[in-house]
């Protein structure tokens, strides 16, 4: 019997090389890159998506309160207010236009008063007078 290793007769290897422990590092922290700026991405998305709920429930409100005025007490105009959504400020307008004797256009308008600072919203409705 001899007493030379079983597998071979040189040094057995029992590891990895720094080589391939770099190029490992190397490709896992462009991974965790890629999920960083993935969530970053993601975050803005929800803030402007929820921006975007609250701007169309403030104007859906403003809508409904008019639509709910008697029609004998809507009168023709304009009124404009400053909104604050999420740290933007909104000019929300609303407009009341007399299409005839008996209808009244109602409009109701959210923007951001920045350009491109947020999302902007419309609705428009009538009142009709009973006849």
């Amino acid at each position: 019997m001899s007493d030379a290793p079983c597998c071979g007769s040189g040094p057995s290897r029992g590891g990895f090389t720094l080589i391939e422990v770099i190029g490992a590092l190397v490709i896992f922290s462009l991974g965790v890159i890629m999920v960083l700026q993935l969530s970053t991405a993601l975050s803005q998305q929800m803030e402007y998506a929820a921006k975007t709920s609250e701007v169309v429930a403030r104007t859906q409100e403003r809508l409904d309160s008019l639509e709910a005025v008697d029609f004998d007490l809507l009168s023709e105009g304009s009124q404009q207010s400053t909104v604050t959504v999420r740290g933007t400020s909104y000019t929300l307008t609303a407009s009341v236009t007399k299409v005839t004797a008996i209808l009244y256009q109602i409009s109701v308008t959210m923007a951001p008063q920045a350009t491109g600072a947020g999302p902007t919203f419309s609705a428009t409705s009538y009142a009709a007078a009973e006849w």
